[in-house]
């Protein structure tokens, strides 16, 4: 191999390591949390429980409560990875995790806190995905639900050592089925979506229930681990992301935790002796789970009295409008496989309606896609009650 030659292998061997260094940092840039994994910390002087605000950049404590740094590579076993004073645990990513005290049965030990001011202002409207990993300390007598996230336009210091208590609805974002943590071998994500207001800077990270709305369970000590179990529900923490997304299905941190129930939208239509068949074509609908356009039982006894009025009145045509809801409108952004799923649901009933009979020249399929919604409530039964397809008579 001649000089030259060296010198070219060289040069591209440098710029594809300088290329990938480059991704990675974008990559990182997503994330609106500053030092995530807390590993930007001077442990040099890391020694006993308490440290983490003094030591560990971008994070404080929420209240009066300190919040705790571990790491590998210490003296003290006090804070040290993987065997502490809490236990014993692996870091999920890095050398450094953090730790915070959920619930305590103990007046003497009180919650604590995580807060952190994000490195620029949530966009309105823009839904973000927000997932940190949390493992319950293997001395932890009990492990607790209501661990969340919270955000906030301004920084919040509670100036004691009381519970910052909110109702399950204003956990901004959670555990999607609000169960205990109890994982002592390993880590559980918790993550969700969360739309913002415009208005958001700051983020807050703990266990916001009550003590009287609180789940929490028993546990035992995990065989091999010494040291006696403390009144308290521990937690520590790795790997805070807060990165914006387009659909929901890019927030799928945990797919056995986060699925969607097939939840189907049911209701009895009334039809009263005095409605006549033009009434009872407008008050009907036919209803679909998340993503889907298969026909259910309770669409096909729907559509069976459509045929029926049809049939009657044959001079009729008939507009059959496909609607989908707001997440269905998102997903299409980013899955061409569920683009404009409303008219697929129309078009899907006009095929299923000529298969009983109905002339398609009689059959307009149209969509308003999420343009008309029956709810506008962000709740998973509103959600269900917009993905529909509804009739409208043309005389």
């Amino acid at each position: 191999m001649n000089t030259k030659q060296l010198i070219l292998m060289l040069f591209f061997a440098f710029a594809g390591t300088f290329v990938f260094a480059q991704d990675e940092d974008e990559e990182a840039s997503d994330n609106l949390v500053p030092n995530g994994d807390f590993e930007k910390a001077e442990t040099r002087t890391l020694k006993n429980l308490g440290m983490m605000q003094d030591l560990c950049e971008n994070w404080y404590n929420a209240t009066k409560a300190p919040c705790d740094l571990f790491s590998e590579g210490l003296k003290s076993d006090k804070v040290s990875i993987p065997d502490n004073l809490m236990g014993s645990q692996e870091s999920a990513s890095g050398a450094l995790y953090a730790g915070f005290r959920a619930y305590s049965k103990d007046t003497k030990m009180s919650r604590s806190y995580l807060g952190v001011e994000l490195t620029e202002q949530m966009e309105k409207n823009q839904m973000y995905c927000v997932e940190f990993k949390v493992s319950l300390s293997d001395l932890s007598k009990y492990g607790t639900n209501y661990i969340g996230a919270v955000f906030s336009d301004r920084k919040v210091i509670q100036p004691n050592t009381g519970a910052m208590v909110k109702d399950l609805n204003a956990i901004d974002v959670k555990h999607k089925s609000n169960k205990p943590m109890l994982m002592m071998d390993g880590w559980e994500t918790i993550c969700g979506t969360y739309i913002a207001t415009g208005e958001e800077e700051y983020m807050m990270i703990g266990c916001f229930g009550s003590d009287s709305k609180l789940q929490t369970e028993k546990m035992k000590r995990p065989r091999g681990v010494t040291g006696s179990q403390s009144y308290d529900a521990y937690y520590f923490i790795d790997d805070v992301n807060v990165s914006p997304i387009k659909a929901k299905s890019q927030c799928a941190c945990d797919p056995s935790a986060s699925q969607e129930p097939d939840l189907i939208y049911g209701q009895s239509t009334v039809v009263g002796p005095s409605m006549s068949s033009d009434d009872i074509v407008s008050v009907s609908a036919v209803y679909y789970a998340s993503q889907k356009k298969n026909i259910t039982g309770a669409g096909q006894s729907t559509l069976k009295e459509i045929v029926r009025i049809m049939n009657e009145n044959p001079t009729w045509k008939m507009e059959v409008i496909g609607h989908c809801d707001n997440d269905e409108f998102d997903e299409e952004k980013i899955n061409p496989r569920y683009r404009d799923m409303g008219q697929q649901r129309a078009d899907q009933l006009v095929t299923y309606l000529a298969s009983q009979g109905i002339d398609t020249s009689r059959l307009i399929p149209l969509s308003k896609s999420n343009t008309d919604p029956a709810n506008t409530r962000p709740t998973d039964l509103s959600r269900a009650q917009n993905r529909r397809v509804v009739f409208k008579i043309r005389k």
